[in-house]
């Protein structure tokens, strides 16, 4: 049966469609504003005109946060891929007690509020002193990520046949080759799916930045929301939205490119 003789799929489709079209756009508005001629915020913009990316691309504040942006998100996606998959492949092969705590421990900052996360993060880089700074930094992007990886691999590897470790086992391979040649190839849509949530998770994060920078290690979220406290919503900051928009999505292609988005998401299948 064709969609369009069912009923039920097209609407469904069509529902979809505006709920996808509602969430857009506050997107489209941010770009759409960058891509005007006027000074001031408007929606939609009288005229078409570039002038508001060279200023922001020529904003050393702004570059300097966006950088400073994309090396913690770098950063934190490395450490906690290295993190998480030695957990979730030892929460998976070995029995132990407290093994249901530990889990729901690592997971655990997924349930905590951003902003208490953050003023105990503070206190915590205070006393241990790490302080305001961009190892600081790192370091809670990294325990606020880490439950994304986890997650992911743990849904990988809980749904894989543990008789292909096994099988490489008993025809000679040893553990180290097994990980590298077996279990690792496997567990990869697990891994690049948290590392991208990771990626993200640490570029547009807010509620935990705002608590722990400074103006030597500001990111670019942080400094646009004091830009607007300072100043107001304009087309500068319009277009310096558009360019993180743009890496983002420009990531997601690079992906899908090389690894398929599709395959990204179907790892729990």
């Amino acid at each position: 049966m064709s969609m369009l003789r069912d009923p039920g799929a097209l609407a469904l489709r069509a529902y979809c469609g505006l709920v996808l079209l509602f969430l857009s756009m506050p997107i489209l508005v941010a770009v759409g504003v960058a891509f005007g001629t006027d000074k001031i915020a408007r929606f939609p913009p009288r005229g078409l005109s570039l002038r508001w990316f060279g200023a922001a691309l020529t904003d050393q504040t702004f570059i300097g946060a966006l950088v400073n942006s994309l090396q913690i998100a770098a950063l934190t996606t490395v450490v906690t891929i290295l993190v998480g998959l030695p957990a979730a492949i030892t929460l998976v092969r070995q029995r132990f007690p407290g093994q249901a705590a530990l889990e729901a421990f690592l997971l655990s900052p997924l349930s905590l509020p951003g902003v208490l996360f953050g003023i105990s993060m503070l206190f915590f880089l205070g006393a241990s002193g790490f302080g305001l700074t961009w190892w600081g930094l790192v370091v809670a992007h990294v325990v606020i990520a880490v439950p994304y990886v986890l997650s992911t691999t743990l849904a990988v590897y809980r749904g894989l046949d543990r008789g292909l470790e096994e099988t490489a086992l008993v025809l000679g391979a040893g553990p180290w080759q097994t990980f590298w040649h077996v279990t690792l190839p496997l567990l990869r849509p697990g891994l690049v799916a948290g590392g991208l949530f990771a990626f993200l998770i640490s570029f547009d994060n807010i509620p935990v930045s705002i608590f722990l920078t400074t103006a030597h290690n500001n990111t670019l979220p942080v400094t646009i929301m004091s830009y607007l406290v300072n100043q107001d919503f304009d087309a500068t900051v319009g277009a310096i939205s558009a360019l993180q928009v743009g890496v983002v999505l420009a990531l997601l292609y690079l992906l899908d490119r090389i690894y398929g988005v599709g395959r990204l998401t179907s790892f729990g299948a």
